[in-house]
């Protein structure tokens, strides 16, 4: 009898588990890939320059970043984290040296796709596979981190782009499916504030409809190139925990403009030289730029901001509804 009882004990911890992955999986709608998790790193890495949910304007519009910018020295070699089908040779902005593009489809149907690969370090072994539809090993040389011009807060941008696309199109978080990077630093939250036409304003009193927002940031091995959390969430007036978002991958899935600036509020920056994130926590995808109509008195919000490895920091704002 005891045998019995451990027995469906542990079937239903299991199943527990298995329908909180399906929910997980439901709920951001990228489908549950443990078995590809884990994979090694292309390279040694110097840090994560930029991740899939930073926002970024350097052509005159912002943008989601879409996947990991993974920084390295000059002239890296970059060795595919897994095996498959070379899907595309591309040099996908026709005449900058740049933008070259190596993808490649794995055997869980993703397509991993290596961006700013120096095009006259590409072995010629890659092109006879791409030509004959052959597969390549993971850890398969694929050519050099092509060396970056621009400098950004002190430090030689080189680094690779990586993107990870699944079978419907939208975007996955690489962080999912590589080799955890030891972080033990929890994000920052520097302020959280009043908003008015989705745009941050002073002060902790306020009439008629409004929004809240958080400036948070995070770091991954480095002191200066910050990035905006993993997931944001909020407890409003002592209620239920409320997710934002967590960025299992995009709110829109294979938009990269979509949302942007209604996650983001006004006074939001990303490029060489200015990095600071207002994050809009009345955001939702069906209604964007919703407002509250809280009644006349004083509220108080507590936030969360989580890294992907699950490091939280929390920080309690109060304010008066006129």
């Amino acid at each position: 009898m005891k045998i019995l009882l451990v027995l469906l004990l542990c079937l239903g911890n299991v199943w527990a588990h298995e329908k909180e992955l399906k929910t997980r999986a439901d709920e951001f709608a990228y489908g549950d890939y443990k078995s590809q998790r884990h994979h090694p790193w292309p390279f040694p890495i110097l840090s994560i320059g930029h991740n899939m949910q930073s926002f970024q304007n350097y052509g005159g519009y912002p943008y989601w970043h879409d996947g990991l910018d993974i920084r390295s020295v000059s002239d890296q070699p970059i060795y595919s984290s897994t095996g498959g089908k070379i899907v595309n040779i591309e040099n996908y902005q026709r005449g900058n040296p740049l933008y070259w593009e190596v993808a490649i489809l794995d055997a869980e149907g993703l397509v991993w796709k290596y961006h700013h690969v120096d095009r006259s370090s590409m072995p010629a072994e890659l092109f006879q596979a791409y030509k004959d539809g052959s597969p390549i090993a993971a850890g398969t040389f694929i050519g050099n981190v092509v060396k970056w011009s621009v400098t950004t807060f002190g430090e030689r941008y080189h680094h690779l782009h990586l993107l990870i696309v699944a079978k419907d199109g939208k975007y996955i978080n690489p962080y999912l499916l590589m080799e955890p990077l030891a972080d033990r630093d929890a994000p920052l939250i520097k302020q959280i504030g009043i908003a008015k036409n989705h745009r941050p304003i002073k002060g902790q009193e306020v009439s008629g409809e409004h929004a809240l927002y958080v400036e948070a940031s995070d770091l991954t091995l480095h002191d200066k190139f910050i990035l905006p959390p993993h997931k944001i969430s909020y407890r409003l007036n002592g209620g239920e925990e409320k997710v934002v978002w967590e960025f299992v991958n995009l709110p829109s899935g294979k938009n990269d403009r979509d949302f942007i600036e209604d996650f983001y509020m006004n006074g939001t920056c990303g490029n060489y030289q200015c990095r600071q994130f207002f994050i809009n926590l009345n955001f939702t995808p069906e209604a964007p730029r919703k407002t509250w109509k809280l009644p006349a008195g004083k509220h108080e919000i507590k936030v969360f901001a989580e890294d992907i490895v699950g490091n939280r920091s929390e920080k309690t704002f109060q304010w008066k509804v006129l």
